[in-house]
């Protein structure tokens, strides 16, 4: 038997809980809450936090919109002398990385915001080459689940590198450089 899945839409609450305790104490707080009056909790039920509830009818699109483990892209604008790109990035609440880094405080390593930099980049055309290597990277704030950031991608083909920003408002939260060796394919 599959188990049931429900779509949640935390509050700015539970963001705050979410980003403090990791989900599995979010849900353990909503636990006494889940079942209706008089009926037993809702035990076994996989929870899935979302931004916002689907539709009637789309619920299958947004489950498969949430456990997908990439950012949510928006908002592009290409600089047209330049290989560069800027846009929003949305930290998803739900990422596989979560479960191992860590369970009780969700953090997304630096790794996984240099792959989602040159995926982008790559993706939109602002280089080309597969991933060499780090020649440079900074991390001055933790990225956790619900964030919204803007996100610098400058290509230079002629040194073969891809330079990063990740900003929060008017605060740099991570940056670096990436080596970038033989063509795409």
């Amino acid at each position: 038997m599959e188990q049931p899945t429900a779509l949640v839409v935390p509050s700015a609450d539970g963001v705050r809980a979410l980003r403090l305790g990791g989900k599995q104490r979010l849900v353990a707080a909503w636990e006494p809450v889940l079942g209706r009056a008089g009926q037993p909790r809702a035990t076994g039920l996989d929870l899935w936090l979302v931004d916002a509830l689907p539709p009637v009818g789309r619920e299958a699109e947004a489950l498969a919109e949430a456990t997908r483990p990439v950012p949510m892209v928006s908002d592009f604008v290409r600089d047209a002398m330049l290989p560069s790109l800027t846009c929003r990035v949305r930290v998803p609440y739900e990422l596989p990385v979560f479960r191992g880094h860590f369970p009780s405080r969700p953090i997304v390593p630096g790794v996984v915001q240099i792959g989602w930099a040159v995926d982008i980049a790559r993706s939109q055309g602002v280089v080309n080459g597969t991933f060499a290597g780090i020649s440079a990277a900074k991390f001055r704030r933790v990225l956790q689940p619900g964030m919204n950031l803007g996100l610098r991608l400058d290509g230079q083909d002629e040194r073969r590198q891809l330079s990063f920003e990740y900003s929060l408002g008017s605060m740099l939260v991570s940056s670096g450089r990436v080596q970038l060796g033989g063509a795409h394919a």
